[in-house]
């Protein structure tokens, strides 16, 4: 048979297998749910964080596993004539229309379709999906999932799309529901193929979302947690908009409906009509179609999704071949699935084109036409080819570029000792300086469009609110081991340290945040008035353990936190410690009586996150909320002398505001690898009582301004005393405002011995000009395809695992080596274009000429 011949009997066959697609409308349908798209995952819906008092972990990214066995990678196409390539396939971007199905090809006329024109023709077609349904099409089955950025196909006609809007605090999780944030968050059902929408309606999961929507496309009503959209006459397009309100406008989708007018015989599983196809059609992808292959592994899926940020769907197959890379400047995943027919191949295109942009298409080396699609900073390459050996193949190439995967720039830090660091990181590097008035550019960290504050930090999600009346639940916890009446312990001195008004000597954790916030911060904390005793002794919680990320941890303590909220929910309302209404109760603190031990995570004091859920990675519900951050100290730490003694007399809450501090989302500046000493104990946050600084205050969101030096010569500046309200002077080489507070530059505080620092709470005993550097440069990452921001630099040595060579925040000493300075002191760092004099303090106020270099 001729090589002509063989060209137009491949494309007879492959007009006849589109139109057999167009003819079955159902068969995109069965085909995604054969395709599992999304496939499934376990998952936990924790972001890793700082483990404890002694250890700052740079949040872990998934797990990349081993590339797993791979089947003989097939063999690069040759160049013979290529009989089973036809001319171009019709193009992904036009996924409905790859024939007029109004117009038959010629051979032989199929069964007349009916037309969707004629009302007669048409009925409703109703599509149902629940919150873990389209968390499962995602990839994900985690409560409270995050839909942002994702397109789903509900069907072969419609999909639903999700896009998170801003937040102006902490995001929230509604199980079993998936979530659009408020702020212009966006749902979008849209018709993929010209069917007109009818209805549309959403079960909110929350009380409060959806109150104040817009809606265009449709008019909508709601009746209680029920949103009911009515769509325009011949809409094919509904968007939903959340309302502007940060706390009453989430919109929590906990089951979706989709009505729309299809064409007659939608929804049913017919084989397809073929005219004129004599031989037996090629129909893979019918119900009885079975493949050795239907998912990716939870290990494959998790480095898709950390490598390139894609959840891609999967290609039922018999052969697979998976492999991920590093190579030229590029992170990706290459995947080839064996194909068994093209008609499946053009199927698998018409799905990637409802989740992602269609780019282009070309023709390679061999002749055949390949695909390329983006999302985001990804970009995929999709070819179909025959091997050597007579099969077929359909090969995608995820990847993107590796600035894009870690960050927006370069930076000349290192980690580890020296080397490079394994991620990008976000800096100002090469910014310049912006332009003011008077040698002054006024900072507004709020403008920041990656990270305000700690809050919309990937590692602190869920974490403790900085600002406003955060619930605290403060339980005493004894054990029939160790009981409090045998210590001499009391529930009232455990309230004294805590709450308002309390201890006499310093202050209580509530005095001392509420003056250190400048009033922005107003704890609720609640002390129970009785000792919570656990079911078992403390020697057998000491000893309980799970496999978290890959290793083994102790969850004593969590398991002892559960306990106590499932006796406590009987008894109190545990949603109200959820202020922010994310699901999460803001804050748990547990006093026990155990002994101090120092050696002994159990008889230690540190902030850490809940770890101790289900079988299925759901943390456990007590009124409708659940925890995950908490402190865990022993009482004895309210005995603690400066001299390691313990003293019953004392009522030392230093141990307790310094954990707070990190239930709050803050570091420890000291080196946990105790090779160097970058604040020298002079912080709440390393090793001595006294006021927070100003990158910490900046990190919380309680100072959101300041001012930087941009003068062209000199300018002299009047500092007033940090205490007051927090005001500071920046120096910094290069600035951008999208950065925030997280970039470098140094601070720049007048130090007085008052407020909370007088007395011996005081760090120094000097007054004077105190000046941080500050190393904040944020990384991205993405975990279970969601993008996070996270600074990168923290303050312990880089010869620990996890420590960076360059610090977070460090004291600048003076000439002399001390850490403050006096009228006559100057400031000449290499790296800065300013030098500074100080010219005058009083009690009050510090003037300081910055002159520039």
């Amino acid at each position: 048979m001729g090589k002509d011949v063989r060209k137009i009997l491949a494309l007879l066959l492959i007009t006849a297998a589109i139109l057999a697609i167009m003819t079955s409308c159902s068969f995109i349908e069965d085909l995604t749910n054969d395709l599992n798209i999304g496939g499934e995952e376990d998952v936990t819906d924790d972001v890793p964080g700082e483990t404890d008092d002694n250890d700052n972990v740079i949040p872990d990214s998934p797990e990349t596993p081993d590339t797993p066995s791979t089947p003989s990678e097939p063999s690069e196409p040759s160049e013979p004539s290529e009989p089973s390539t036809p001319s171009e396939p019709s193009t992904p971007s036009e996924p409905s229309e790859p024939s007029n199905p109004n117009e038959p090809s010629e051979p032989s006329e199929p069964s007349e379709p009916s037309n969707p024109d004629e009302p007669s023709a048409t009925t409703p077609i109703t599509i149902s999906k629940t919150a873990e349904e389209l968390a499962t099409l995602k990839g994900s089955t985690a409560r409270g999932t995050v839909m942002s950025g994702t397109a789903l196909s509900l069907d072969s006609n419609v999909t639903i799309e999700f896009s998170q809007g801003s937040a102006n605090d902490a995001p929230a999780y509604y199980s079993p529901a998936i979530r659009v944030y408020q702020n212009g968050g966006v749902v979008v059902i849209k018709s993929l193929n010209g069917r007109v929408l009818d209805t549309i309606v959403i079960t909110t999961g929350d009380y409060s979302g959806g109150s104040s929507l817009s809606v265009t496309g449709g008019t909508y009503s709601k009746n209680g947690n029920k949103l009911t959209i009515d769509a325009n006459s011949n809409a094919t397009t509904i968007t939903i908009t959340t309302g502007s309100s940060s706390k009453t406008n989430r919109l929590y989708v906990e089951s979706v409906a989709v009505t729309y007018l299809g064409q007659a015989g939608d929804g049913e599983v017919d084989e397809p009509v073929i005219p004129d196809t004599p031989s037996e059609p090629d129909t893979p992808g019918a119900p009885e179609t079975t493949y050795d292959y239907t998912a990716f592994t939870s290990d494959q899926k998790a480095t898709l999704l950390n490598k390139t940020g894609v959840d891609l769907p999967f290609f039922p197959t018999d052969d697979l071949y998976f492999e991920a890379y590093n190579e030229d400047g590029y992170n990706g995943v290459y995947v080839s699935f064996e194909c068994d027919s093209e008609s499946r191949f053009q199927a698998y295109l018409n799905t990637l084109s409802s989740l992602f942009s269609f780019d282009e298409s070309w023709e390679d080396d061999y002749g055949d036409t390949c695909y390329g699609y983006s999302f985001g900073d990804a970009l995929i390459d999709v070819c179909y080819y025959e091997s050597d050996d007579g099969k077929h193949y359909l090969d995608v190439d995820v990847y993107v570029e590796e600035s894009s995967s870690g960050g927006e720039s370069g930076s000349d830090n290192d980690d580890n000792g020296g080397n490079t660091p394994d991620v990008d990181l976000i800096t100002n590097a090469g910014a310049g300086l912006p332009d003011g008035q008077n040698g002054v550019y006024n900072v507004d960290f709020t403008k920041a469009d990656k990270v305000k504050d700690v809050t919309d930090q990937g590692y602190y999600l869920e974490g403790c609110p900085t600002v406003g009346t955060p619930g605290v639940l403060v339980i005493p916890v004894e054990f029939s081991d160790v009981t409090a009446s045998s210590k001499g312990y009391t529930t009232a001195k455990i309230a004294n340290a805590f709450e308002k008004d309390g201890v006499n000597d310093y202050y209580s954790v509530y005095d001392y945040y509420f003056k250190s916030s400048y009033g922005e911060l107003m704890l609720d904390i609640t002390v129970l008035d009785e000792w919570f005793r656990p079911s078992q002794t403390s020697t057998y919680y000491a000893n309980q353990t799970t496999t978290y990320n890959g290793m083994e941890e102790l969850i004593g303590d969590q398991m002892i936190m559960d306990e106590a909220l499932a006796y406590l929910e009987s008894r109190m309302d545990l949603s109200r410690f959820d202020s922010d209404d994310n699901g999460t109760i803001d804050a748990v603190v547990l006093i026990t009586t155990l002994a101090i031990d120092s050696h002994k995570d159990f008889y230690w004091a540190y902030r850490y996150w809940n770890t101790y859920t289900d079988s299925s990675d759901n943390y456990y519900k007590y009124d409708g909320v659940s925890a995950n951050d908490y402190l865990w100290a022993p009482y004895q730490f309210l005995y603690e002398t400066d001299n390691g003694s313990y003293d019953s007399s004392l009522m030392n809450t230093y141990t307790f505001i310094h954990e707070f501090g990190h239930v709050l989302g803050a570091d420890d500046y000291y080196d946990t690898a105790y090779v160097g000493s970058p604040m020298g104990g002079y912080d709440v946050m390393d090793a001595m009582v006294g006021d927070h600084n100003a990158y910490t205050k900046f990190n919380y969101g309680w100072l959101t301004s300041s001012r930087l030096v941009v003068a062209s010569t000199s300018v002299t500046l009047t500092l007033e005393d940090f205490s007051k309200n927090g005001d500071t002077i920046l120096l910094a080489s290069n600035w951008k405002d999208s950065l925030g507070a997280y970039q470098e530059y140094y601070v720049i505080s007048y130090y007085t011995n008052t407020g909370l620092n007088a007395g011996e709470g005081g760090y120094f005993d000097d007054e004077g000009i105190v000046v941080y550097k500050i190393n904040a440069s944020l990384f991205k990452e993405v975990y279970e395809g969601e993008t996070y921001y996270d600074v990168y630099n923290n303050n312990t040595d880089a010869s620990d695992s996890y420590g960076t060579a360059d610090n977070l925040i460090e004291y600048v000493l003076t000439s002399k080596g001390e850490y403050v300075y006096g009228v006559g002191d100057s400031l000449n760092e290499s790296d800065l274009p300013y030098t500074f004099t100080i010219d005058a303090l009083t009690d009050d106020t510090a003037t300081i000429t910055f002159t520039k270099k």
